[in-house]
């Protein structure tokens, strides 16, 4: 069992430092200051630098590295030991690739006691899509399947240079605009047009970041009763389990939680999932 927040917790009162250009502040900070009363304050750091959505700029790193690189670029800016960052990856989903799934990654960094904290969410409630496209066709279905202009649209010639997509369309207007001076740079004449995915332009994502950040604070708040740290959750499954219809068993079935310290080795159970498997989720019951 962890210890809850009070005043003796670490970074009650404390202040931190949020990374990033595309206006995530107001999702990531109810939660800290309501669960630990910590401070966080914006640095406008170039975040693109580590990589973009519309891929003028690749991710050379994974999320989570990502993340933790963009936190550390705020922290050295503002010359603080305490930083969050957050990165998405949208996209087909790792284990359902016909739905686009949004992972959200958020981590916490403390320098001065070398911790790392972080938390992923994965949500498929995510408006996602690309067209290939040119001035004049009907993209009347397209715009509504992506939520335009509640989420905004990019659009990049789609054969030769990608450098200057023009981003943050928000009006049929802009959009036309876009199409027909993309179109005139791209060798074959066509536009590729794709979701704006940076969280200022993409309302479900901005809820996903809400909720990562939600999960995130709680980690935060907790504190392992062995050796004080904060940032106890979980950290792994227990596995195996038998098929309640057939009796298989499973050993790769998620039974339990496992709950345990990110800075020392204490362990302990976690909630119960489930004592059997439903047969809905058994290879043998259900081919």
């Amino acid at each position: 069992m962890s210890k809850e927040f009070g005043k003796g917790h670490p970074y009650f009162g404390q202040e931190a430092v949020f990374t990033t250009k595309h206006e995530k502040l107001p999702l990531i900070a109810p939660p800290f200051s309501q669960l630990i009363n910590l401070k966080i304050t914006q640095c406008n750091e170039d975040t693109d630098q580590l990589g973009t959505f519309s891929g003028e700029v690749e991710r050379k790193l994974p999320p989570l590295e990502t993340a933790i690189k963009k936190a550390k670029l705020g922290m050295d800016q503002l010359g603080v030991s305490l930083g969050l960052a957050s990165e998405g990856s949208i996209g087909p989903d790792a284990e359902v690739g016909f739905f686009n799934s949004d992972v959200e990654y958020l981590v916490f960094v403390d320098d001065s006691r070398d911790l790392v904290i972080s938390e992923v969410f994965r949500s498929f409630d995510i408006r996602a899509g690309s067209l290939v496209s040119e001035p004049g066709d009907e993209i009347s279905i397209f715009l509504e399947k992506v939520d335009f202009p509640n989420h905004k649209l990019i659009v990049t010639a789609n054969s030769g240079s990608k450098i200057s997509p023009i981003k943050g369309i928000g009006t049929i207007d802009e959009l036309e605009s876009a199409i027909r001076l993309n179109a005139k740079n791209s060798n074959d004449g066509k536009v590729l047009i794709q979701s704006d995915l940076r969280a200022h332009c993409s309302p479900s994502r901005r809820k996903n970041i809400a909720h990562v950040a939600q999960l995130l604070a709680t980690r935060i708040s907790k504190q392992c009763t062995m050796c004080m740290a904060p940032g106890w959750g979980r950290i792994d499954y227990e596995r195996g389990l038998e098929c309640i219809t057939c009796g298989e068993y499973k050993p790769l079935a998620i039974k339990r939680e496992i709950l345990g310290c990110i800075s020392c080795d204490h362990r302990e159970e976690g909630e119960l999932i489930r004592e059997f498997l439903d047969p809905a989720q058994c290879d043998f019951c259900n081919p």
